[in-house]
């Protein structure tokens, strides 16, 4: 039986990252920033994983990439198998804007390691399906570039992971009209799952109706504390978040 692990924040960053553990592969999803990746690689060490089979990314943001540049950089040990991922091209992504100088450096250097060990890289499609034993992750969508509005998080490549017991369904950032298309593509019931990932932190991604159409039973919030209690000057409750609505 396959174990999920929900990483919450190490860093003052939103981010999302997820460990799946079976009794033959490891996979991650997205992971945070590069200060997060040392929580990850803990866990990953303390259960005897010192190689990763497939670390899925859902798109290039920094709190969801900088955990994975950081273990290829600077965690020898722990092998990194196979990224799996489909972004926008490094110009596009640029014209797009990072938020800060640090994320344009993160992405910098993430596209120079695709060009030199490309062979560790994995180009997802929509409707591929990879199989790791008991564990089967299906993509459901992938990068869009007629959606330009919210671009980067609209890019959000969206996976379907399912195991004999349980289903979680990842939505990354995933946008409001991203989840528009999505809802369009398929039936519910493709798209239900024992654990939905809220998109985008649970603020500003995809629309209540999305999740009205799912019917998740049971979310993944992957908030940090001053976005939870949507911490602003004033201190919890007066920020412009809609966490305590």
């Amino acid at each position: 039986m396959a174990q999920l692990y929900f990483f919450g924040n190490a860093t003052h960053s939103q981010m999302t990252g997820m460990a799946i553990l079976s009794e033959t592969h490891t996979l991650v999803i997205d992971g945070g920033t590069r200060g997060d990746a040392a929580q990850i690689v803990e866990l990953l060490l303390a259960n005897g994983r010192t190689s990763v089979d497939a670390w899925f990314l859902t798109h290039p943001h920094h709190d969801h990439v900088g955990a994975i540049t950081e273990v290829l950089d600077n965690v020898p040990t722990l092998c990194v198998n196979k990224i799996y991922y489909r972004f926008p091209s490094l110009s596009a992504l640029l014209e797009m804007g990072a938020r800060t100088p640090n994320e344009r450096t993160i992405w910098y250097r993430l596209y120079d390691i695709t060009r030199k060990e490309p062979q560790r890289f994995v180009t997802v499609e929509t409707g591929m399906q990879f199989s790791f034993g008991e564990l089967t992750v299906h993509v459901l969508r992938v990068y869009d570039p007629s959606i330009t509005v919210n671009p980067v998080n609209n890019s959000s490549a969206v996976y379907r992971i399912d195991s004999p017991q349980k289903r979680l369904l990842v939505l990354g950032d995933l946008g409001v009209e991203g989840g528009e298309k999505l809802q369009a593509a398929y039936p519910a019931d493709a798209l239900t799952a024992d654990y939905t990932q809220l998109a985008h932190h649970g603020q500003g991604g995809v629309s209540r109706a999305f999740y009205e159409y799912i019917r998740p039973k049971c979310c993944l919030w992957g908030a940090p504390d001053w976005l939870w209690d949507n911490v602003g000057a004033n201190g919890p409750g007066s920020g412009p978040f809609y966490t305590l609505v």
